[in-house]
């Protein structure tokens, strides 16, 4: 788990919600290394191994940003990784951004969406910015 992230989990909140935030999309895991160490121990796979061996782990490659970034697979309802109980994944194993959320309880008033908060050292320039990095190394 990311340093910070026990401090802004609030699971009450987040099932009195339902998971907004993964009905509109899946996270995407930030860190190479952590995600790596998660799934891969010990190895450095390239993006042509990735591609290889993320859909028997129910991910793919979320390629918006111009780098390719392991995330859940999108489905209609969100985060196929989502369903009426919550998150399948165990804890340990969501992604960084997933982690990283700070629940926003006004979120609760609203019909629809999410107003949850990321930090910035989750955010997608800084998730684009380590693969980027990664990628470049392997």
């Amino acid at each position: 788990m990311l340093a910070g992230q026990r401090d802004t989990l609030d699971f009450s909140l987040c099932r009195e919600c339902g998971g907004r935030c993964c009905q509109g999309s899946p996270g995407i895991w930030v860190d190479p290394e952590r995600f790596f160490g998660l799934f891969f121990p010990g190895q450095r796979l390239t993006l042509a191994q990735l591609r290889g061996e993320l859909p028997a782990l129910g991910l793919v490659l979320w390629e918006k940003t111009g780098v390719p970034i392991p995330a859940p697979r999108s489905v209609v309802s969100g985060c196929s990784f989502h369903g009426a109980t919550g998150c399948s994944l165990p804890l340990a194993q969501r992604p960084c951004q997933c982690l990283a959320l700070i629940p926003v309880k006004q979120t609760l008033e609203q019909a629809q969406g999410c107003l949850c908060r990321l930090p910035e050292a989750y955010n997608m320039d800084v998730a684009k910015r380590r693969w980027q990095q990664y990628w470049q190394t392997v």
